[in-house]
């Protein structure tokens, strides 16, 4: 390897051990998930399969749980190269690319299996090359769930009911729109302010899968939960593509058949975790209300204008794409 292409390296994140085995490289990834979320535990799956795959050449040191910074210090790091991979949701990006709240529109699905078929379909594969223009490799789509609302004022049992709330929503102009449009007052707050945050009154409630709702330990500084089922939520692997397109194909192919290992184990296990989660929240003292299919309708009716404002937003092209998976995988 060349001086100058060693430097350029080094310089997009790459640690090279010495001049004469250049090849032996580190990876830093920094991710927004907790030590415990299934995210976080399966890249150390990743890691792992990695270092197998390359008989140790290719290293990775992780650090999850926002060590090196929130979510849009991390789309910077990303997108410069400080940090070579990160993990999180994608609303995070969606500033870089608006096209990715596509993904998460809402009420789109109602299980997991629904959400699978749409994002690895037609929808996901454009998102994944629409991101590539941007300089990011997504190496995978994980599963973070269904996401649900909590809040210390007042059950929540019909739609009349999310009037006024303040809920903590990601900054994503989907997820706002939806709870303007369902009544309430939704606030942008970086998931590692969220806790503190609820717990002094900032925000009155926070909507998140059942199993991020433990290993955020929302129990803790929240009372009611419904089964509201706004959006299904993913977990973004990403790497920045400069640094990618630096290394060896076979440590490109390794890096993708390393994720994939991982994902399909953490893809099971966070629909285990949600499984597990509302049982575990309601053991810790949440309350629960189950709002009926008939009730859940007339959320999804209040919601319906936003699919023509995102349409405004996104364009018609991604939209389609997202409808068509939506009806095709119902």
């Amino acid at each position: 390897m060349k001086i100058s292409r060693l430097l350029y390296v080094i310089g997009f994140g790459l640690a090279t051990t010495s001049l004469s085995n250049a090849q032996e490289i580190t990876l830093r990834a920094s991710g927004t998930y907790v030590a415990g979320h299934s995210a976080s535990i399966y890249m150390e799956t990743f890691k792992a399969e990695l270092a197998r795959l390359t008989k140790g050449a290719v290293r990775v040191d992780l650090f999850p749980g926002s060590q090196l910074g929130g979510n849009i210090e991390q789309v910077d790091q990303v997108r410069t190269g400080q940090i070579p991979i990160i993990w999180g949701a994608p609303n995070f990006f969606s500033s870089l690319l608006p096209e990715l709240d596509a993904a998460t529109l809402p009420f789109a699905v109602s299980n997991g299996r629904q959400a699978l078929c749409l994002i690895d379909g037609e929808l996901g594969r454009y998102l994944n090359q629409k991101m590539e223009g941007k300089g990011l490799v997504v190496l995978g789509w994980g599963v973070n769930g269904l996401r649900h609302v909590t809040n210390n004022v007042r059950p929540i049992k019909t739609v009349a009911d999310m009037k006024g709330l303040k809920i903590r929503v990601p900054a994503s102009e989907t997820f706002l729109a939806t709870f303007r449009a369902l009544g309430s007052n939704p606030t942008p707050v970086d998931i590692k302010e969220l806790y503190s945050a609820l717990q002094q009154g900032v925000v009155d409630g926070q909507e998140n899968p059942y199993g991020n709702m433990v290993a955020l330990k929302m129990y803790e500084v929240q009372k009611h939960l419904s089964n509201t089922a706004e959006f299904f939520d993913w977990a973004f692997y990403l790497m920045h593509k400069p640094t990618y397109d630096a290394l060896k194909p076979e440590y490109q192919k390794a890096i993708r058949s390393a994720m994939d290992t991982a994902i399909v184990g953490q893809r099971a296990a966070a629909e285990k975790d949600n499984l597990a989660g509302l049982a575990e929240l309601t053991k810790r003292g949440m309350q629960y209300y189950e709002i009926p299919k008939a009730e859940l309708v007339k959320f999804r009716e209040a919601a319906r204008p936003v699919y023509a404002e995102m349409r405004k937003r996104l364009g018609d092209k991604v939209m389609d794409l997202a409808v068509k998976g939506i009806e095709g995988c119902q």
